[in-house]
């Protein structure tokens, strides 16, 4: 195998050289350098070598450059870090067109990176370009590919998506497209962490997890190990790991378009799916899924780290455009003791919406997302994307702009994405200046319809000079867009429905909510998923506890993400808009240091009788932010909790709801502090400052 890829090598440094220059570029710390038929690039953390061997790049080095630790040091037959069954393997020949490198942000939606290109073409009539993200500083590095099918080109024989074969009566998996290779060594002690998050998250909300794990900790390995579920693989080895993380609409319940599989074998690690079936490899260039590459040093709190810092570089938050506290209207469905009424479309009313605006503005919210019910026609009609008249409002939403302007609060709006028109989401846009979109009733079967879904919102927010966000909601089991998939490039994830009443799935308990946040909060960033809560005294006691619960308690269990209250504001009680008009008010002067921190859950997984909650920090930061919960059936007055990244540092704690009062707490080496609450279901909200001592 050896000889047969050095052979590779050489062959591919002939043609490499043919009218292909030395290459270089820099951009901060981040690095590309193309010479001797190898690519190197650098973020400043991580370093990447692929060589070009007349069939492909394979990668010949990643290393992390801060540790030292090298991934690709396993013996492996692979020519090419990509392939195509029948098609692309090591009997099949190329030609390198070009290797180029650009500065770019991808039209401002994302961070600005270079971008390495390098094209060929393939003997029997395939055009492929092999795409590196190098972001300066990133934990990691992006990779995918975009193919193009010439003259010739044959679908023939291409496994279509995932199949198996029998083998002595077993089932074994048939690979489909490969689209990243690191040759690990996994005869060395290892262990793989297999995360994925849950489709349908509105059929979760009572019932089950949203969040997947499982650890793998036997090795060798002799036999491919084959994950079909995952989004994402933490390969821990000592005090080092390697993430793989498929950037598709893969989630642990809906396998999504083509997404593959991650193999971790005696070669190395395979990530496959390129979202192409063979009959959609046409005559222009198409993107293939992206995978992330990420390497990290320290425990599972650096594990979670590195994703969440990759993360936020690949789909950065725009602080003026996508840090709010919002209403959305839909959620309040018990009114007047009426239990048997879902009144989400009546919400939508004009004479309900300019309630809310003036309640809005007088609890400090800034933005009365207007669900479903103001437009003239039904849920799925078409042609129908203007306000209702019916209803009250005006044809050119101008009292609404109007009661907008007058009480600083922003407007949202709800569409079915499916029917509204592009000529439709401009002409509501212009005339009401529309903060964030919610989308929802997608449906995304094959890679064009995702491509073209992607591509027309990057259009529409382009068009408004990038002044309005969207919300993609996941709600139900339809095929939509997975948690780490490029739509996030156009604004959050949209969660959950939490409603007070009907229907009885979707009804509010604190501990479930907050227990569903916490799980995210491991493997994604909680400022870019709108995170919900209700209105405790107005939740129907039959089928919950909530009204056991303050208002701020539920307020706060949102805090640590992108706050959004499914309910009407309009409909509490004057104590109560005076407890979360001051709980609001602290957030908001607290909110820019914790939309820049990252979140992570800390205590106990929330069960109704935890102490649990979230730290929210950076760690090159001396200051970060805390939001503990003593749930409703827990019985201890103190409880030590760990934290992360505060081992041996003396912090000041500032409770930020009772008048700033601080305490100097020295954290020993497990990195705990013992924290007081004396009520159950009762909170606090702390900062902490790390004093050098």
């Amino acid at each position: 195998m050896k000889i047969r890829i050095l052979i590779f090598l050489l062959l591919g440094l002939l043609s490499a050289r043919e009218g292909l220059a030395q290459k270089s570029m820099t951009l901060a710390n981040a690095n590309f350098q193309f010479s001797d038929s190898t690519i190197t690039v650098s973020t400043g953390k991580v370093a990447r070598k692929l060589a070009w061997t007349g069939n492909g790049f394979v990668t010949i080095s990643y290393k992390n450059t801060t540790s030292g630790k090298e991934w690709a040091e396993a013996r492996h037959s692979h020519t090419s870090d990509w392939d195509l069954p029948t098609k692309i393997g090591p009997g099949s020949s190329a030609k390198l067109l070009s290797v180029a490198c650009v500065k770019t942000d991808d039209e401002q939606f994302t961070t600005e990176h270079l971008l390495v290109t390098a094209h060929m073409t393939y003997n029997f009539g395939l055009d492929v370009k092999y795409l590196i993200r190098v972001y300066p500083d990133a934990p990691g590095i992006w990779t995918a590919l975009e193919v193009k099918a010439n003259s010739g080109f044959s679908t023939e024989g291409i496994p279509v998506d995932l199949a198996t074969r029998k083998y002595y009566g077993s089932n074994q998996p048939v690979k489909i497209a490969r689209n990243e290779f690191v040759p690990i060594d996994f005869s060395k002690k290892n262990q793989r962490r297999y995360w994925g998050i849950y489709n349908n998250p509105g059929n979760r909300v009572n019932t089950d997890d949203m969040v997947k794990e499982r650890i793998v900790k036997g090795y060798p390995i002799f036999q491919d190990e084959q994950n079909t579920w995952a989004n994402g693989v933490a390969i821990e080895a000592g005090t080092d790991g390697f993430i793989a993380l498929k950037e598709s609409n893969k989630t642990v319940n809906k396998y999504g378009h083509q997404t593959g599989s991650f193999f971790c074998t005696p070669q190395g690690i395979e990530v496959t799916g390129w979202g192409l079936k063979p009959d959609e490899i046409s005559s222009e260039f198409k993107r293939t899924w992206a995978t992330w590459t990420i390497l990290y040093t320290g425990g599972e709190p650096e594990m979670q780290l590195a994703l969440k810092r990759f993360d936020r570089i690949r789909y950065p938050v725009n602080m003026e455009r996508d840090m709010h506290i919002l209403i959305d209207t839909w959620g309040s469905d018990w009114q007047n003791g009426d239990y048997d009424k879902i009144y989400g479309r009546e919400n939508s009313e004009f004479s309900v919406i300019e309630k809310e605006i003036k309640s809005a503005a007088d609890l400090g919210i800034d933005i009365v997302r207007i669900d479903d019910g103001w437009q003239e026609g039904g849920t799925k009609s078409k042609n129908s994307w203007h306000p209702n008249t019916k209803v009250g409002y005006d044809a050119n939403w101008a009292k609404t702009k109007k009661l907008s302007d007058q009480y600083n609060v922003r407007i949202g709006l709800w569409a079915a994405v499916l029917h509204i028109t592009p000529e439709e989401l401009i002409a509501n846009q212009e005339k009401l200046q529309v903060a964030t979109w919610k989308f929802d009733f997608d449906q995304l079967e094959d890679h064009d319809s995702f491509a073209r879904r992607l591509q027309g919102i990057r259009a529409f927010i382009k068009k408004t000079g990038y002044t309005t966000q969207t919300s993609w909601c996941p709600e139900y089991d339809d095929q939509r867009y997975g948690w780490y998939s490029p739509v996030r490039e156009c604004g959050p994830m949209y969660f959950q429905n939490i409603q007070n009443n009907l229907p009885t799935h979707l009804a509010y308990v604190p501990y479930i909510t907050l227990r569903h946040h916490w799980m995210m909060a491991r493997y994604y960033n909680l400022n870019d998923l709108q995170c919900h809560w209700q209105n405790t005294s107005r939740t129907n006691p039959r089928y919950s506890d909530a009204h056991l619960h303050s208002q701020s308690y539920a307020a706060m269990s949102a805090f640590m993400g992108a706050p959004s209250c499914f309910m009407l504001t309009q409909l509490l009680e004057p104590e109560e808009r005076d407890e979360l008009r001051k709980v609001i008010a602290t957030y908001k002067a607290n909110r820019q240091g914790i939309f820049q921190s990252y979140v992570f859950p800390i205590g106990d997984e929330p069960n109704n009788a935890s102490w649990t909650g979230f730290q929210l920090c950076d760690p090159d930061k001396s200051t970060g932010y805390l939001m503990i919960f003593r749930e409703l059936h827990n019985l201890e007055n103190t409880k030590a909790l760990s934290l992360n990244f505060l081992a041996n540092k003396t912090v000041r704690l500032i409770d930020l709801e009772q008048s700033n009062t601080q305490a100097e707490i020295p954290i020993g080496n497990e990195g705990k502090v013992t924290l007081n609450i004396p009520n159950q279901a009762g909170y606090r909200f702390l900062r902490y400052e790390i004093i050098d001592k």
